[in-house]
């Protein structure tokens, strides 16, 4: 059965060459420059070029670098055939494609071909995501169809070795609509091909079979895809959402590439065997000796190993330049410095194998993971190639074709000079590459320069002005010969304004919000919240013991109790549980069944919610009240202060912004709260909101908890404020007395208009001459006397409170319309994922980390958590790294050490901070793009993603790596923590549950200590439902009108036949409690309408009887509900329908109305089973209906009745 319509970006042919170019460009602005290809096309020395390389041979030519990406989007298009781009770095790399994909159009397959950023001759985790890029570029080049390639690779990712050609063209296969297939046979090649074969596909690099439906999620697909059998012939095929599992368009074809490089079932055994005689371990002991043969016997028997990427040298032969096609091209972008970074890489590999070797931990003979250089180098110097530099360098013996290009004038927000330029027509063409497009089109209106805003450039610009927002790295100006007259001059923003907004368009992430945890993600032996009966622990699924027998019975969720109780839960009440969170490691205490425990917990709870509700309303009421400063609209100055900001603001962060200046400029006091993680824009937020306030003639107040944040803020406050007449000042225990005594004189006399301080700031020698706005960093962390100076200062001047904690979505929903609240959940879109590696600890591995951040001029985190130990794991560390300048930061310092500390690392005057978990709120140094973590099975979940946050702040390439000690065997509780960590791209369940833990203690920050406690005894979930009625009761009650009705509970169905997810249709038991919990969700009958789809879509065609009776449960449930019916039982000869409200002297008219042969009670409804042609179902689906519709008519009727008394 076709599923419903979905995302229609998806193209028909779902291959990985054209997947890679569609459906990830439906993700962007569809923003391209190709018009200016044309005007390239025009040069006559590009056009010698490009017919020069049509014919094969080496050349060179010479472009400055931010012309680079035009000329090569120009061969590629010109040429018509497939193009490698060699870059030296991976930065290089990266940056080259993002910058392409202006130039090239959205249709371009642009491919990158990444490294495995792993050290080599180390037991390092690769992630799964640089694998598949890796294998999604090699499958483009072995396909026909579509344009041709355009892919870019540094030079570790091509001497990085891969599959070989002939093994990738027998594993990838496509399947089409119409071919018939022998299921087990693909499933077992699948499965030797790098698949893991399981119950539901959620990440690529799995599949899963159920019944005739398997779903295949591959490294060319941006999302799964489900194809659909009937009988051994391929029905349908069609991608699908894989967090909803719904599927979307359907698709012609499927090609299904291998999911991993290092294949050991289709490796060649033969050479293995060859390989491991040549070993020779004379240096190393025999544990080492005997680990490694254990290990390869494993891998080559088929055994998953993590670290298989240590034996790439065994398994792996070949490189990239193996699978290019013979019409390839190569662009490599500086020779020099390209083949000087390939010697660097095998330098570096080579120096850790001897140094292993030498300390006995790697046996001589042991094959390289890497190709050589000179190897490779050959195999260029046979490919057509063209050598592009930034300057004159020869390297190819030939003619040097200089192309006529040359630096873009650079105004430095001079509009007028701009103007100027061109009105005088100098320039040719001018394009104008920009974030801020509207603006800059107003600034040259009024300079009597007209300019046409595109939002794509497919054709030649005409001599006039074009306005197009997008990003460029920079701009350039392009002659028809060198020295000639100008044909386009394109500007980005470093030229027109003088500072370039850092943006990736590629890879658009979105915001990180943590879904809920629902009941299908539970575990045995996790804890559960029954609103009815309070806490249990999961004890799994099964039937009641009476119902054994009984075929098609029901299913139940088992839950133990206090005393060793059960409670059996009909799969159909899922609803009325949810999973225990109570922000607390310790678990929670189990409820006693038939106690009066439970009730006595959420009776308390209940009030507590009531008692804060009308402290929350006060509040409210009196701010509303309050009479507050309005400050002015944007002043030239605060526009330009923000336009300063060398990032895009994410739409969140903009939201955000954009809030906390309406509050200002109206007249009432501000209370707003901003929460995001460190790193997503909070601080830039606050600082404008103080700037705004300095505009206005007031001033701001930064209040943070620590000197370390404070030192941090006041640096962040001077850099930005600096070329503005506003004087930044710190007071903090840092400053002398003297110093301080100064700052708190300039406070009184107004000469200081932004302070950064801590608590010191709200002693009471402190005063302001005109205090507009007080920012308060993490509030949770002051004491009790500090919040009540606060809460004084609060009631005068508007408020901004910053938080780095997350707040649950739920509560933010129940406190809405009380508590402004912004929140900021997606990263910054210039932030590289981090690599996250977890190892064994070795020195080698801390070494080289340690080395490789310090060699691109970084910093790093290597945490230790021992205070006892931490000096000796430092000293530890300068004997690794002698040439490391080490600092040591704890808590149990004097604050004043540890700011002195901070400060100086913070300056760069130390390379490495060995430090406990003192990094793990607040900080940001940008600089610090290596974390490593000791002893890493020690730390919880939310910890361990909260630390590794601290890194990968900018557009650096950030490493974590997750240490544990050598042959330790983890508890199962701690390897699954750490694993979720590495796969935390792909949010787990265990993930969102500590995530969830984490926002919880947010909710406690916000909230009080009293609440946190009702928290822990109800459960985050029921606590937030509470808190959401007694907010909507008092306010209603405020608003003079009536409160809304209490929520009534879901009617009790009870048809006694067969209803249930039969296990032999969905065996997954976590999808099947998802279903189940979809199924107790449906409250309208468009979505009872909507399951069946679902279901057949999913799991097969044909629905069994006991599901079909299990929907119609549902239906009668939902339309119960609507009808206020409190319960549906069927007994021999009839079905009574238990009403919630007495029907009184409407018995006579209710009973014409339903028909059926029903007879109606006072508070009762029977319905004969026997119906003559009508099914008894039917009849009672049409009773409900028209006792729904018989209810409403009385209400209006009633409501009609009382208007009219009230006359």
């Amino acid at each position: 059965m076709p599923g419903p319509t979905g995302d229609k970006c998806v193209p028909r042919y779902l291959s990985v060459g054209r997947l890679s170019a569609s459906i990830a460009t439906a993700r962007r602005d569809c923003l391209s420059l190709t018009g200016l290809l044309d005007v390239l096309g025009q040069a006559p020395a590009y056009r010698r070029t490009t017919e020069a390389m049509a014919f094969g041979g080496a050349h060179a030519a010479v472009a400055p670098d931010a012309a680079k990406p035009l000329v090569i989007a120009g061969l590629w298009r010109d040429l018509q055939r497939p193009m490698l781009v060699l870059c030296p770095h991976p930065d290089d790399a990266r940056r080259l494609l993002d910058q392409l994909e202006a130039y090239c159009g959205e249709d371009a397959p642009l491919l990158h071909f990444a490294e495995a950023e792993v050290l080599p001759y180390e037991r390092l985790s690769v992630e799964a995501g640089t694998v598949h890029e890796r294998i999604r570029a090699l499958g483009a080049l072995h396909q026909a169809a579509g344009a041709p390639a355009l892919i870019v690779a540094s030079v570790t990712g091509i001497l990085q070795k891969t599959l070989p050609p002939a093994v990738l063209r027998d594993a990838m296969h496509t399947l089409t609509r119409g071919q018939r297939l022998a299921v087990e046979p693909m499933l077992t090649q699948w499965a030797r091909i790098g698949y893991a074969v399981g119950s539901m596909v959620d990440h690529p690099g799995t599949v899963a079979r159920r019944g005739g439906i398997v779903d295949v999620y591959g490294p060319g697909h941006d999302r799964p895809v489900r194809i659909d059998l009937w009988g051994d012939e391929v029905d349908s095929i069609r991608a699908f959402d894989a967090n909803t599992q719904r599927s979307g368009e359907h698709l012609d074809a499927v090609t299904v590439l291998p999911a991993g490089e290092t294949l050991p079932l289709l490796a060649d055994h033969e050479r293995i065997d060859e390989l491991i005689r040549g070993l020779d371990f004379a240096n190393t002991g025999t544990s080492e000796r005997d680990r490694i043969q254990d290990e390869l016997a494993d891998l080559l028997a088929g055994v998953s190993l993590d670290n298989a990427s240590f034996y790439a040298g065994f398994l792996l032969r070949h490189t990239l330049l193996d699978h290019l096609p013979d019409d390839v091209v190569v662009v490599m972008n500086e020779p020099s410095e390209t083949v000087e970074a390939a010697r660097h890489v095998e330098g570096g590999a080579e120096k850790m194998r001897l140094a292993k070797e030498e300390r006995g931990a790697l046996p001589m003979g042991f094959p390289a993971p890497l190709a050589d250089w000179d190897t490779v180098s050959q195999m260029l110097e046979g490919l057509p190639r063209l050598e592009l530099s930034r300057y004159h360098q020869g390297e190819t013996g030939g003619a040097v074709v200089a192309l006529p290009f040359d630096a873009a004038p650079s105004y430095q927000g001079a509009i007028e000079d701009l103007a100027e330029t061109v009105q005088a027509g100098h320039r040719g063409a001018v394009v104008i590459a920009t974030q801020h497009s509207q603006r800059l089109r107003e600034l040259l209106a009024e300079a009597d320069v007209g300019a046409a805003e595109e939002r794509t450039l497919d054709t030649a610009p005409e001599r006039s002005v074009t306005v197009v927002h997008t990003t460029v790295a920079g701009g350039w100006t392009l002659a028809a010969e060198e020295g000639g007259e100008p044909l386009v001059t394109l500007l980005s923003d470093a030229e027109v304004f003088g500072a370039r907004k850092q943006r990736v368009t590629r890879a658009r992430r979105h915001a990180q919000r943590f879904q809920a945890t629902t009941v299908e993600e539970l575990t045995p032996g996790a804890y559960v919240v029954h609103v009815d009966h309070g806490i249990g622990r999961f004890a799994g699924t099964g039937s009641r013991s009476e119902e054994t027998d009984a075929p098609g019975g029901r299913e139940y969720l088992i839950l133990e109790y206090a005393g060793g109780d059960r409670l059996y839960v009909p799969m159909e009440h899922l609803a009325r549980l949810s999973p225990y969170a109570g922000g607390e490691e310790k678990p929670p205490s189990l409820t006693s069944l038939g106690g009066q425990e439970w009730t006595r917990a959420v009776s308390r709870a209940r009030e507590s919610t009531k008692r804060l509700a009308i402290d929350l309303l006060a509040l409210y009421a009196r701010r509303e009240s309050s009479e507050g400063f309005p400050h002015g609209n944007d002043t030239p100055w605060q526009r330009e202060m923000e336009d300063a900001f060398p990032f895009v603001e994410t739409p969140d962060q903009q939201r955000a912004i954009d809030d906390v200046k309406e509050d200002m400029e109206i007249a009432r006091p501000m209370d707003r709260l901003v929460c995001g993680d460190v790193g997503y824009g909070k601080t830039e937020v606050a600082l404008r909101a103080a700037f705004k306030a300095v505009m206005s003639g007031k001033q701001a107040a930064v209040l943070v908890p620590t000197t370390v944040l404070a030192q941090q803020h006041y640096r962040s406050f001077t850099e930005r404020l600096g070329p503005f007449p506003a004087r930044v000042e710190m007071l903090s225990r840092f400053l002398t007395p003297k110093e301080q005594d100064e700052v708190v004189r300039g406070l009184k006399s107004g000469e200081v208009d932004v302070v950064i301080g801590t608590h010191r700031l709200v002693q009471k020698d402190v005063d302001f001459k005109d205090l507009g706005i007080l920012i308060i960093d993490e509030e949770h962390r002051f004491g009790v006397a500090h919040k009540e100076r606060l809460r004084e200062l609060r009631s005068e001047v508007d408020v901004l409170t910053l938080t780095a904690t997350p707040i649950p979505r739920t509560l933010h929903m129940a406190m809405s319309g009380i508590r402004d609240i912004s929140t900021i959940e997606t990263p910054p879109e210039e932030r590289l994922p981090i690599k996250t590696y977890l190892a064994e600890r070795s020195d080698d591995l801390v070494k080289e980390a340690v080395q490789r951040e310090l060699d691109r001029g970084g910093q790093v985190f290597f945490l230790h958590n021992r205070v006892k130990s931490i000096h000796l794991a430092a000293g530890a560390l300068r004997d690794l790294v002698p040439e490391a300048r080490i600092l040591t930061g704890h808590g149990q310092m004097p604050e004043d050490e540890l700011a002195e500390i901070m400060e100086r690392f913070a300056d760069g005057e130390g390379d490495v901070l060995v430090c406990t978990t003192i990094i793990e709120s607040g900080l940001d140094i940008p600089n610090v793009n290596t974390l490593v973590v000791d002893h890493a099975d020690r730390f919880g979940l939310a910890q361990l993603y909260q630390l590794r946050g601290r890194i990968g702040r900018r557009s650096q390439r950030a490493y974590a790596y997750l240490l544990v000690e050598r042959g330790r065997r983890l508890t199962d509780t701690a390897k699954r923590r750490l694993e979720t960590i590495m796969a935390a791209t792909e949010l787990g369940a265990g993930f969102r549950i500590a995530m969830k833990d984490l926002e919880i203690r947010g909710a406690g920050n916000l909230l009080g200590g009293e609440q946190s406690g009702h928290i822990q005894a109800v459960g985050f979930d029921l606590y937030t439902r509470l808190l959401s009625e007694a907010v909507a009761e008092l306010r209603a009650m405020r608003e003079g009108g009536a409160p809304p009705p209490p929520q009534t509970p879901d009617p009790i169905i009870d048809l006694g036949l067969p209803a249930s997810i039969p296990e032999e249709l969905v065996p997954h038991m976590p999808a099947r409690m998802a279903m189940y919990q979809r199924l107790a969700r449906a409250t309208t009958i468009e979505a009872v309408d909507d399951l069946p789809r679902e279901f057949m879509e999913r799991f097969g065609h044909r629905l069994p009887d006991e599901l079909h009776n299990l929907l119609f449960g549902v239906r009668v449930r939902v339309l119960a509900k609507t009808a206020g019916v409190e319960s549906v039982t069927r007994r021999t000869d009839r079905v009574t329908l238990k009403l919630v409200d007495e029907v009184g002297g409407a018995r006579i008219a209710l009973e014409r109305a339903l028909g059926h042969g029903t007879t109606v009670g006072n508070q009762q409804v029977h319905v004969p089973l026997e119906q003559g042609r009508t099914p008894w179902g039917q009849a009672l689906l049409e009773v409900l209906e028209e006792l729904a519709a018989f209810r409403q008519r009385a209400g209006e009727l009633s409501e009609i009745l009382a208007q009219a008394s009230t006359r």
